[in-house]
């Protein structure tokens, strides 16, 4: 969750000028389908799946539910570019040292984490477009 959406969700649950109440537990059912589509819109907005429950219903009931998912700064996008290539530069330069050295599911595994990264990252931002 972005900190616009984290501060327009505070603001749809406490009516100014009144302390927050405590939340508590609540019972809702899902099916697993319903549920799967909950957890996948919810990653990719960044909050978990009750947090985006919560913000959804809470929204809804305000009338400020956005249908967009959150929007990603430019420059964020680009420093995850960067990270990468940087990941990417370190681990091809260690790569021959890791394998010798028998950790080559390591290495293979933080080129994997980065590639993966980089796409959730870059999937969020075509998305915005």
């Amino acid at each position: 969750m972005n900190e616009n959406e984290s501060e327009n969700a505070k603001s749809d649950q406490i009516p100014a000028g009144k302390q927050p109440q405590p939340r508590v537990p609540r019972s809702i059912r899902f099916s697993d389908s319903e549920w799967a589509c909950i957890e996948k819109e919810a990653k990719a907005r960044g909050m978990t799946a009750a947090e985006f429950v919560r913000h959804a219903a809470v929204s809804l009931t305000a009338g400020t539910l956005s249908q967009n998912p959150p929007q990603l700064p430019p420059e964020i996008v680009a420093q995850v570019e960067r990270i990468y290539r940087g990941v990417y530069l370190i681990s091809t330069l260690k790569r021959d040292e890791m394998i010798r050295a028998g950790r080559q599911d390591e290495c293979d595994q933080i080129t994997k984490n980065a590639r993966d990264s980089q796409d959730s990252i870059r999937n969020a931002a075509s998305a915005q477009s």
